[in-house]
């Protein structure tokens, strides 16, 4: 890694960075197994990162170099860790907001189309019985 590029990273760099993972983690619904990962490692960022330095010829066969890198260095400071363990729950947080609101749709389309559909038998039903007892009473 150049030292240079150390210099190029402004914290606007990982709060992006931050947001993507984040989006990502709660895509493929791993908010909880990430964030305990995250808060286990924490301790140990520093190594870690230089762990992910050592496995990157292999990483690099499947994730972009540059984005590997500057995720290297976000997580060599506890801090960042802490942003990243935020962001997800924060996007976490959105998603279920956004489900929960889907699901609320759902439910009050379900109950109208009933309505309708219980509302038509109804009427059916008592114009059968209003011709009935009409033709009764003839």
């Amino acid at each position: 890694m150049d030292p240079e590029d150390y210099q190029k990273d402004t914290p606007e760099d990982y709060h992006r960075l931050c947001r993507k993972i984040a989006k990502k983690i709660v895509e493929r619904d791993l908010t909880v197994p990430a964030i305990m990962l995250l808060e286990s490692i924490k301790p140990v960022s520093f190594l870690g990162s230089q762990m992910l330095v050592f496995a990157n010829p292999v990483i690099s066969l499947i994730v972009q170099t540059g984005e590997y890198y500057r995720f290297v260095r976000m997580i060599e400071d506890r801090e960042n860790i802490e942003r990243l363990t935020l962001a997800i729950e924060e996007e976490n947080a959105e998603a279920s907001r956004i489900r929960s609101e889907m699901k609320r749709e759902r439910r009050k389309k379900r109950r109208t189309f009933f309505r309708r559909m219980l509302g038509r038998k109804d009427n059916n039903l008592h114009e059968t019985e209003g011709r009935s007892s009409g033709s009764g009473q003839s």
